[in-house]
């Protein structure tokens, strides 16, 4: 048997973690005072990254330009940054080597930096001078699953801060509600694709950033390739490289984009492949995989990756791979983007 209690113990600590974060960030964010900034620069990598692709639509509503970075192109682009630049970093451990530079970086020439972290005493909390602690406890783990519940809490509460009003409020028992709906059509889906040779996730505006933490997920538990676009995008050519084998899962958050969605599975199944939605909307269609829209933004984009980080772990587990060890356990370690914190 394959042990999937660490990861489905992550999934389902969401719960209790999403609201506790709202709480606790909304509380820091009093503290810390900011104020409401014509530019802000997200950095982060991996889950974090994408996160702040889900918060960034949020962040420009305030009327601020905003950029998504990884710590690697920041740290090529600080320079030129404007002197009253916000920067943000995210790290979720707190180890990303880059995002911990990106920091002391932004710090050292004077500019105004918030770090979110889950670890205080991590690389990253050590020199962050203003920082967030999400209190979501240790996640010692490569695929994040409450961490990134967390961090999108945290960014939902930035954003609302910067606007000058308290985020919204979600509680325990919605969040658990959605991963029992959630478990039962991802199981189900999992025991479809032990032979799939390929994921393709699509999705607009701030779910560009959802799918390809969906993306990430499937990739990282179960070594299946997989790949993520804005969906009109994933339209042009994208579609060609999908075979019978394959899956494309096409998120949809509004009317016109269930009608896309849609639209693009009609054809694509007349050709033998397979597309679902991820319908976040009231409307079913013939082709969703499930509906999930008992949850408004910002929180729409937790219901909408609940489902993915269950069949992530199934299809892991159907493989035959622990989904808390991944593919090849201790290549970040290897590839030297984690800071050690081993002696």
């Amino acid at each position: 048997m394959v042990d999937q209690s660490i990861i489905d113990g992550f999934i389902r600590a969401q719960a209790p973690v999403v609201p506790a974060t709202i709480a606790a960030v909304r509380q820091r964010l009093r503290e810390l005072a900011l104020l409401r900034a014509s530019h802000i620069v997200l950095v982060g990598s991996g889950t974090s990254l994408n996160a702040l692709m889900v918060a960034k639509p949020a962040l420009e509503a305030g009327g601020a330009f905003v950029e998504v970075l990884n710590p690697g192109a920041f740290l090529q682009r600080e320079p030129v940054l404007g002197r009253k630049a916000l920067v943000v970093a995210l790290s979720q451990t707190g180890t990303s080597e880059t995002t911990v530079a990106a920091v002391r970086r932004a710090q050292d020439n004077g500019r105004t930096c918030v770090t979110i972290t889950a670890e205080a005493d991590s690389p990253i909390g050590q020199v962050a001078t203003a920082k967030v602690v999400m209190p979501i406890g240790p996640e010692p783990v490569g695929p994040k699953t409450k961490g990134y519940g967390g961090s999108l809490a945290a960014l939902a509460e930035l954003a609302a801060a910067l606007a000058g009003h308290a985020g919204q409020d979600v509680t325990e028992l919605e969040i658990a509600a959605l991963i029992d709906a959630a478990t039962p059509p991802a199981l189900a889906l999992a025991a479809e694709l032990d032979e799939t040779d390929g994921l393709l996730f699509t999705g607009e505006g701030r779910h560009f950033g959802t799918a390809l933490e969906a993306s990430l997920k499937l990739a990282e538990m179960t070594g299946v390739p997989a790949a993520a676009f804005p969906t009109e995008e994933a339209m042009h050519g994208r579609l060609h490289g999908l075979t019978g084998r394959s899956l494309c899962v096409m998120i949809a958050a509004d009317a016109a984009e269930r009608r896309l969605a849609a639209h693009a599975a009609g054809v694509m199944v007349s050709l033998d492949v397979r597309i679902l939605i991820l319908n976040l909307t009231a409307e079913p269609t013939p082709f969703d995989w499930l509906r999930l829209d008992r949850l408004a933004a910002p929180y729409d984009a937790l219901a909408a990756i609940l489902p993915v980080q269950r069949l992530a772990q199934a299809m892991a587990a159907r493989r035959g791979i622990p989904p808390h060890l991944m593919r090849f356990p201790g290549l970040s370690k290897k590839l030297g983007i984690k800071i050690d914190r081993l002696p």
